[in-house]
């Protein structure tokens, strides 16, 4: 579920007016954006398309929509190739597109199940390359999304020093606060982890995903009536979300009185995008 929603945002990317580079062909807008839609429609398409751009000059935005049409249609190594390529050539032109470029090849990365690339792409746009300025909140996203990363690739103590620098920089972003609790708990912090799940449901207070960790620290501690309660209020309020449905799997275990799922190896949340 999370891959395809992130193939999709690569697809759905706002078409980039990039600036053209000295002595290629001049940028092209209504090309690229028909090339990154015909990415999402048509990938074996889209990458002739792409293939025949870049040949005729037509560099960053070729090659990010050939990473695009890569992506899409699996060929995942060449993919996270071009979308480095396109994020070097970026910052080597300036243009004010590198972080959106490297951003989205840390998506494409753990999207390929290469979550140490994921790190080193994010990485890359925290460097605020070409001397971009990122307002706190963009900070925060970037090192969210490292820290996703970070935990993907085993790493759980740098991705908690994402997430506290990121809630730091951002404390109104619900999203690395729900992260906080979750890894707190994973890790035994019980204490982090609720002070960190009160901050996201004060954010978001009837979220289910808030409603689903809420019940899993509930079960860490032992507290089995308030994990059934707050599972409950999850599968009721979000049926068909990853959470609601997590937390009826959850239900259904204690109803049927089976071994509890060790709380400490589901994936983190996914991320609202």
């Amino acid at each position: 579920m999370r891959r395809l929603a992130c193939l999709a945002l690569l697809t759905a990317a706002p078409a980039l007016f990039f600036a053209a580079r000295a002595g290629a062909a001049p940028s092209d807008p209504t090309r690229y954006a028909a090339c990154i839609e015909m990415a999402g429609k048509d990938p074996a398409r889209s990458l002739q398309m792409a293939y025949a751009w870049r040949i005729e000059g037509g560099g960053v935005p070729a090659r990010h929509c050939l990473a695009v049409a890569q992506m899409n249609a699996r060929h995942y190594e060449e993919a996270l190739k071009n979308y480095e390529a396109a994020g070097e050539a970026s910052e080597a032109a300036r243009d004010g597109q590198a972080v959106a470029l490297w951003r989205q090849a840390g998506d494409a990365a753990l999207i390929a199940e290469q979550p140490a690339e994921a790190v080193r792409f994010l990485s890359r746009a925290l460097a605020k390359p070409g001397g971009l300025e990122l307002s706190p909140r963009a900070e925060a996203d970037l090192l969210t999304a490292r820290a996703e990363a970070q935990v993907a690739a085993g790493k759980p103590d740098a991705a908690m020093a994402d997430l506290t620098r990121a809630t730091e920089l951002s404390p109104e972003f619900f999203t690395p606060w729900l992260l906080k609790a979750t890894l707190a708990r994973r890790g035994g912090d019980l204490a982090t982890a609720e002070a960190a799940l009160l901050k996201a449901a004060a954010l978001a207070p009837e979220s289910a995903d808030v409603e689903l960790e809420a019940g899993n620290i509930a079960a860490a501690k032992g507290e089995m009536t308030v994990a059934r309660q707050a599972w409950e209020a999850a599968a009721a309020d979000a049926p068909d979300a990853p959470a609601g449905q997590a937390a009826a799997a959850a239900l259904g275990r204690m109803n049927a009185k089976l071994p509890e799922k060790p709380l400490t190896s589901e994936p983190l949340p996914a991320t609202p995008r």
